[in-house]
């Protein structure tokens, strides 16, 4: 199902559940209050400003006295809108647009949970970092790439926002990937140190010798938004496509998998001890810097 697919299907569900409820008589407080939501959470639900998981429209469908039949075709409605995949090439991505609008997405959240396997997760890059990976790994021109950093960077200060939690789990072979000389890399390592000291970012690493002995189990990077009047989101980027979870049932897989992974992960002094070896060896290496 393409994006535009998709989101018609998430409006049709929405508007579906607002008819439903003005069918039955039926406030928005009304059916905030007999599923035990807010006012808010209801309508973000009937104006499609929300992920519909399937577990939340059976509760409005138990608040509004739905019939069997009715109950069948909403349930199924749900279901197909419960995974959405936007293709990069109905998108402008990875431009100054798509980074601004990451920007508002980071900013609604209340925590966000990223694993990145292959390289540094932008939030944390250096400029130098994020300029050099996205020469080598994107879809736009070389004259759209400055403004796409200044953008990235500016996503960064969500960090600086206290009520929200990051948790970030980064492989070692992530860490140690070089998108440029070793002085980008060592610049990168100290930027990801200082970050790693903010009170509501945890930052772990998984060490090079836990995945060799495969203690740690491999997996492809994703993003995990949580909100707090709506159902999380999994992010997962591919080589073509965007795709999004908002199954609870889906959702709480990657959920458990950060938490084996942060118990694996190397965090605080032992974080540190881990950055120094890398610095170490990329100072050993011959060449230019």
């Amino acid at each position: 199902m393409t994006d535009a697919e998709t989101h018609h299907q998430h409006r049709r569900l929405a508007a579906h559940l607002k008819e439903l409820r003005q069918v039955a008589g039926l406030s928005a407080a009304a059916v905030g209050q007999a599923s035990g939501w807010s006012q808010s959470k209801v309508s973000k639900m009937e104006n499609g400003r929300t992920a519909l998981v399937v577990s939340d429209v059976e509760r409005w469908l138990d608040a509004v006295g739905a019939d069997d039949e009715t109950r069948g075709e909403v349930v199924g409605l749900a279901r197909e809108a419960g995974i959405r995949v936007r293709p990069w090439r109905h998108a402008d991505r990875p431009g100054a647009a798509d980074q601004e609008a990451r920007g508002r997405r980071d900013a609604a959240a209340v925590g966000i949970a990223v694993y990145q396997s292959e390289v540094v997760p932008g939030l944390l890059q250096t400029p130098e970092y994020a300029r050099r990976l996205l020469e080598v790994h994107s879809l736009m021109s070389r004259d759209e790439i400055p403004a796409a950093v200044l953008a990235r960077m500016n996503r960064q200060t969500v960090l600086f926002d206290e009520t929200t939690q990051f948790d970030l789990v980064i492989t070692e072979t992530a860490l140690r990937w070089r998108p440029g000389s070793v002085s980008v890399t060592l610049a990168q390592l100290d930027r990801i140190e200082a970050l790693a000291a903010l009170p509501n970012v945890r930052i772990g690493v998984i060490s090079r010798e836990r995945q060799e002995r495969r203690e740690a189990r491999p997996l492809h990077s994703f993003v995990l938004l949580r909100h707090v009047d709506s159902p999380a989101v999994v992010e997962i980027e591919t080589l073509t496509a965007e795709q999004q979870l908002t199954d609870p049932a889906d959702v709480a897989h990657y959920e458990q998998f950060l938490v084996e992974q942060q118990a694996l992960a190397a965090h605080g002094a032992e974080l540190v001890e881990l950055l120094d070896s890398v610095r170490e060896e990329l100072r050993q290496l011959p060449g230019p810097r």
